[in-house]
């Protein structure tokens, strides 16, 4: 049931969904009518539709926030016609989404966020020697990094996103933090030299862990630690597995290259 998250990226299998589903309501729409001898409200065809639509993306092995925007989405849409909002609004909304969930529709990467407590997990798994240098990659809005730069000022923190939304924000914010031990980059992780960092993390998605552990393998020194949060790589057994005392039961699986 995974194949149709394999073949698209999940933004147009959302789209796909949806569309297939409307097209599908909307063929029955007269005949449904006919049957109960009344007009099919809108509304009942926009709940309609985001309830199969939630359902389906279910089966199809999405997550439960994949599972909630579809839901919400034909009400939502139908809620903004009604209030007859001016036609900019929906090309402005579309454009600030996809700056800010970029990686998701390029790269079907979603943009996870680490919590606090898993930082000082990582913080924990950090060689003490001065002079480390690790790499996020994929570093979102900033905060995991910004924690560490905090607690570790003999350390040197890079952040690599291409999302430009959360970039723009993790620039400014690790600017305004006033640590200078602390970089962000505008790039993409697999054109980054990860010979440079003796730690690696990354929470990313099943979809590029299998590439990117193959790189990491490439080019990490001998004894640095490349870290993913939650994902495994298959056909490799991580040295260590840290489990988080938070509630989603945080897993950090740690490899030394």
């Amino acid at each position: 049931m995974n194949f149709l998250k394999k073949e698209l990226s999940p933004v147009f299998a959302a789209l796909a969904i949806q569309a297939v589903i409307f097209g599908g309501l909307s063929l029955l729409r007269p005949v449904i009518a006919e049957a109960i001898d009344m007009p099919v409200p809108l509304l009942w065809l926009a709940l309609t539709q985001g309830l199969i639509a939630g359902i389906v993306t279910r089966g199809f092995g999405f997550s439960i926030p994949w599972v909630i925007g579809q839901l919400v989405a034909p009400p939502l849409l139908l809620f903004a016609l009604v209030l007859d909002l001016p036609s900019w609004i929906f090309p402005v909304i579309l454009l600030l989404l996809i700056l800010v969930f970029w990686n998701v529709a390029v790269g079907r990467v979603p943009l996870f966020l680490t919590n606090r407590t898993t930082s000082v997990a990582i913080l924990k798994l950090l060689p003490k020697k001065k002079g480390v240098q690790m790499a996020d990659l994929g570093s979102g809005l900033g905060g995991t990094l910004r924690h560490l730069a905090k607690h570790r000022p003999d350390a040197r923190f890079t952040g690599l996103e291409t999302a430009p939304i959360p970039f723009a924000l993790s620039w400014l914010l690790g600017r305004l933090s006033g640590a200078n031990n602390l970089a962000f980059r505008f790039q993409d992780i697999f054109r980054a030299d990860l010979g440079a960092f003796d730690v690696v993390y990354c929470f990313l998605s099943p979809v590029p862990m299998p590439e990117l552990f193959k790189k990491a393998k490439a080019e990490m020194k001998p004894g640095s630690l490349f870290i993913s949060n939650s994902f495994e790589v298959a056909g490799h057994k991580p040295h260590k597995i840290v489990e988080v005392d938070d509630r989603r039961r945080t897993k950090l699986l740690v490899w030394r290259m």
